[in-house]
């Protein structure tokens, strides 16, 4: 039979090659929206990688910009460090440190008698101790430390009656940190703090029995 000069047969394959192009470009078109779909999502996270990535190279360059930081160097301290005869000290003078414009004497006693006289007022600064190699004046007794303590002249500002100031240099002692102390007028001092000194005071150093007695010469000595 021929239905408008097409049998039904041939009517029927057209049908099915129509319906099988329909379903063709349907699948074409699936495929399509598909790929461009993960073209979208592959795009996407790469936006979302690229963002976290510049998210961590922020986070790496705050890391590793380096903090202020304010504790001490220990610098100042080295660089005010001085030696003597290849010996670290433990005394440096301070800047009002001066040598002495009077004849200062330091007596040393044992059993009452005199064993040593000490002519301080040459210089402005004797370290006392064992150490042989830095010490001014030396202690050899076992008790003392190798840098036991320091004899300081320096400048004082003293008021007058008249309500002027004047200067005049004074002697000093400090302990040094020693293991076993140091005694003015029998009493032991702190170690670090300066202690001034008048005629007729008494050091001791340790546990020595010599007593160190301090005076001042008269001119024609």
């Amino acid at each position: 039979v021929k239905i408008s000069g097409m049998s039904s047969s041939s009517r029927r394959r057209r049908e099915r090659e129509e319906e099988n192009g329909g379903r063709r470009e349907k699948r074409v078109k699936y495929e399509d929206r598909d790929e461009q779909q993960n073209d979208e999502d592959k795009r996407k996270s790469r936006e979302a990688w690229g963002l976290q990535d510049k998210k961590e190279e922020k986070k790496e360059e705050k890391e590793e910009v380096a903090k202020p930081d304010y504790k001490l160097s220990g610098k100042l301290t080295k660089a005010r460090v001085g030696k003597k005869n290849g010996v670290e000290l433990k005394h440096l003078e301070p800047g009002n440190a001066a040598k002495p414009d009077r004849r200062w004497r330091i007596y040393v006693f044992k059993n009452d008698d005199i064993i040593s006289t000490l002519h301080i007022h040459r210089q402005s600064c004797f370290i006392i101790g064992r150490e042989r190699r830095v010490a001014d004046i030396r202690t050899d007794h076992i008790s003392c430390s190798k840098q036991h303590a320091v004899i300081q002249f320096k400048y004082r500002t003293k008021e007058e009656d008249n309500g002027e100031s004047s200067t005049e240099i004074r002697p000093y002692v400090m302990d040094l940190g020693s293991s076993n102390g140091t005694m003015l007028n029998k009493r032991k001092i702190d170690d670090r703090r300066y202690y001034e000194l008048r005629e007729k005071d008494i050091l001791n150093f340790g546990s020595s029995s010599r007593d160190y007695v301090l005076l001042v010469a008269a001119e024609n000595e």
